[in-house]
């Protein structure tokens, strides 16, 4: 069931989120150049480096450049009827962060053909795969939900094992 009070926090996260990537996007694309050398955010720690990525996350290929469109379209859709039913509100705003990093890099896509990375960060040479907020948004939101489900699934289970037991003579 659609809870009307989640439209409205549902939508401004997601405008929230996808405006924080557009706009940073947009000032990076204005600053840097691709193949320039990267430029010290927080040390080495984390650098902004310019990059285009015509791939899914990761910059890993997943097959043909319509498949990214589709299943963009359909994660959305779905992230979006979950988010409008979810009952708790971090659920809720989450579930908008989600939805606006999947359109953030959507937008870049339908725009550019490419999504813009410019996020270095790691020790080194030890770096992780460049990425950009939208990523950060999606990620992020994802593995807090993946974490919260984890710890209600035991919460739900241990709260039945002390009924189970009382039960049985």
């Amino acid at each position: 069931m659609i809870h009307k009070k989640n439209v409205t926090v549902l939508l401004g996260c997601f405008m929230i989120a996808l405006a924080i990537d557009q706009v940073s996007k947009i000032l990076v694309v204005n600053s840097l150049t691709p193949f320039q050398p990267p430029v010290n955010v927080i040390g080495t720690l984390i650098r902004f480096k310019l990059t285009y990525n015509p791939y899914g996350v990761f910059s890993l290929s997943f097959g043909p450049a319509w498949l990214y469109y589709v299943l963009t379209i359909i994660g959305i859709i779905v992230l979006t009827y979950v988010g409008l039913t979810v009952k708790d509100k971090i659920g809720v705003i989450v579930f908008g962060f989600i939805i606006g990093g999947a359109l953030g890099n959507f937008v870049d896509r339908v725009r550019l053909h490419h999504v813009i990375d410019f996020i270095d960060m790691g020790i080194g040479n030890l770096r992780w795969f460049t990425y950009n907020p939208a990523d950060a948004f999606i990620t992020i939101g994802a593995v807090y939900l993946i974490i919260r489900e984890l710890f209600s699934k035991k919460k739900i289970v241990e709260q039945k094992q002390p009924e189970e037991t009382a039960t049985t003579p």
